[in-house]
Formats: C-alpha cells, structure tokens, sequence
C-alpha cells in the first residue's frame, strides 16, 4: 500500500481524514460521522465495505455513492500507471481509488472504515486526525489472533501518536490493550457521547452506541479543527437513514428484513431486537456465512428466535459450503432446509411464509447483496 501511495504521489495527504476500526458497528458508526458532517455543509467522503451489489457503494461522495463515470475514470488511470502489475489486493486498489477520487473531488473531510485487524490494514497507512474504535469482539481469528487481547492489539495499532481517539465500551482485556497503546503514543481516549431525545431512524438499539460515538468524534472535531458542527447538523446526521443491509427493512407480504449481521456478537444483537421489534411475528430466516465466520457460534444464537432455518451459500468464492452449514445446524431447528442458491432460499422461504410473516436474511454482506436486489426489484 506504501508504494501504491508513492506512485500516485500520496492523495492521502491531501484529504483530512478521520479512520474507524473495531469489528462491530464501524459501518453504522461512520454513516452516522459522514452524514453530520454533511449536514454541517462540508464535501464529504465515505469509504466502507464491503459493498452489497457495485463496488461503486465503497466509495461514498456528498453522502451517495460515486458516478460509474468517475469510478470508470479512476480505475483507468490506475490501471494505466501500474502497466498491468498485479501484486496488489483489490482492497489495497480500492483505498487508494478513494483517495484519489477524494482529492479529485476536493472532499473537505473524508471518513474512513479499516477493512480487516488495524495493524496490517491498508487504511492505517492514511494521516488520521481521529481514530474511532467500536466494539472489539472475535472476527477474522484466522488473521487477527485467537484471543481477544491479539485481536485488540492488532485494532488498537490505527492509534495516531498525539491524535484523540473515542473508543466504545470494551471488554477489560481490550481496555487493556488500547490503553498500553494509547498511553505509548500519547493519545487522549475520550467515551461515546450520548444525547438524550435523539431520534435515531436505522432500527436497532446499538445504533445509540454507533450514533454516541460519531457525536463525540463530531464534537472532538469541531473544538480541535473548528470543523462547523452544529446541533441541527447533528440531530439530522443520526436521524438519517439510507444505509442499505443493515436491519434494512422490505414491507411486503410478507415482509423482508436484511442485516448483514456475521459474527457472533452481530448475530446476538440481531436476535435480541427481533425479539424486540417484532415479538409476535412469526420469522423465518435465511443463513449464510463466509468460511471464515465463526458459523457454529452463530447458529445456536439464531435457533432461539428461529423455527425454520433456510441454509445457503452465496456466488461468492469465500462462501462457507452448504454441507459444513447443514452439519453445524444439524439439529438447532425444528426445520431445516438447504437452498444452492440465494435466488431459491429467497423463493423457499416466499413459499412457506405467511402474509404476516417476517422473513429474515443474515449471515452475510454478500449474501445481503444477492437477496437485496430480488427484493428491489
């Protein structure tokens, strides 16, 4: 990623940038952040992953996605300069296709989401001025560690010395970690900031946490860079609600709930507002998962909200495989049924729903994707 900066003479430094990790909620998190800026009247830039149906949703200019004439155009001129060299990852391209799209379009402040860990992340090349950091839970164990501690060294590491960091809640081995970083690098933490009558539109009572976080940043950044963040911009940031796969709700009959919940804390937070939100209706859910998500911790969770379960796998080569899927749910449900392809899960679970019923999809972004565009169309 050094070099990639290098060769396109470091759009990074150009942006004023503010860079999320964590592994729940630094998507939600960082809509909230762009959209009070926004609000306050600045050009702003919104970089996360993964996308759900273009790749053109990475990258988030004046709080919509990119052009497919000024994504085309980036790509190009990227492909041009590196003359068919292929040593870089897509994500790697990506962040940098984001930069310069940012500098291009002389985006004011730009956020941005770490892809995976912090450490070894593309993102943490990019001159923060703010770093966020959400719930650190287990995600990526193959990658990150197996411990919670490993994990949490490998996130705490976006740390800018003498920048401020707000960090969420954490458990006492992640409190531990961040602070040894936090206290090497010279860098103020500073809680979430919650207000009270807020009206938060995205359904999901962690959304107070995601929301408490991004006010915070907001504040941390009108006082150190007189960025102009009011009250009305701030009210209108959290209030927003265009954020796709994310407890995004189909009214239909029956209805289609889509959340791109894949980790075992995501997944919790998802049954616990099902319960919640819909406490009489009858749900049925649609489950895939990549191969490296923890599957066998999530389907248990699932099964106590869940009568009837519709296992699948995604068209996307990380998919986790049918077969692994059915022997880990073996018994969780009193139905189980397997689907090849999102498209028949979709009709399986259309056929056995009631009208009134809820048919809820998670797992997966990419499964997410998939569904989101039968249910649009």
């Amino acid at each position: 990623m050094r070099e990639l900066l290098e060769i396109f003479g470091h759009p990074e430094r150009r942006v004023f940038t503010i860079l999320i990790g964590g592994t729940k909620g630094k998507g939600s998190t960082g809509y909230f952040l762009s959209e009070i800026l926004r609000q306050s009247g600045l050009r702003v830039g919104f970089y996360h992953s993964p996308h759900l149906e273009t790749p053109r949703e990475r990258i988030w200019i004046g709080g919509k996605p990119v052009s497919e004439r000024d994504f085309a155009k980036g790509i190009s001129a990227i492909r041009g300069k590196l003359r068919g060299r292929k040593d870089f990852t897509y994500f790697e391209i990506m962040t940098l296709l984001a930069s310069l799209l940012f500098k291009e379009e002389k985006v004011e402040a730009a956020v941005y989401e770490v892809g995976m860990g912090g450490r070894l992340d593309a993102t943490h090349l990019l001159p923060a001025k703010l770093v966020i950091l959400t719930p650190i839970h287990y995600d990526h164990e193959a990658y990150l560690g197996d411990t919670l501690a490993e994990i949490a060294r490998q996130k705490a590491a976006i740390l800018v010395p003498d920048r401020d960091a707000v960090v969420a809640s954490q458990e006492p081995e992640v409190v531990r970690e961040i602070r040894k970083v936090a206290r090497k690098r010279h860098c103020p933490l500073w809680p979430p900031l919650y207000r009270k009558r807020l009206r938060i539109r995205l359904l999901g009572d962690f959304q107070k946490l995601n929301a408490a976080l991004a006010i915070r940043a907001a504040q941390l950044l009108g006082e150190r860079y007189q960025l102009p963040i009011n009250q009305k911009a701030v009210l209108r940031g959290v209030a927003s609600n265009h954020w796709p796969g994310r407890m995004e709700f189909f009214k239909g009959r029956p209805s289609i709930l889509l959340d791109g919940a894949h980790n075992p804390k995501s997944i919790e937070a998802l049954s616990r507002n099902l319960k919640k939100l819909f406490p009489k209706k009858h749900k049925i859910l649609i489950f895939g998962t990549s191969r490296d998500k923890r599957s066998d911790r999530m389907i248990p969770v699932l099964a106590k909200v869940f009568q009837t379960c519709i296992l699948t796998q995604s068209n996307n080569p990380r998919a986790k495989e049918l077969t692994t899927l059915l022997r880990e749910a073996s018994g969780e449900f009193p139905a189980l049924v397997p689907a090849a392809s999102s498209q028949e899960a979709l009709r399986l679970a259309r056929e056995l729903a009631g009208r009134d019923d809820l048919i809820v999809v998670t797992g997966s972004f990419y499964l997410i994707g998939e569904v989101r565009s039968k249910c649009r169309s």
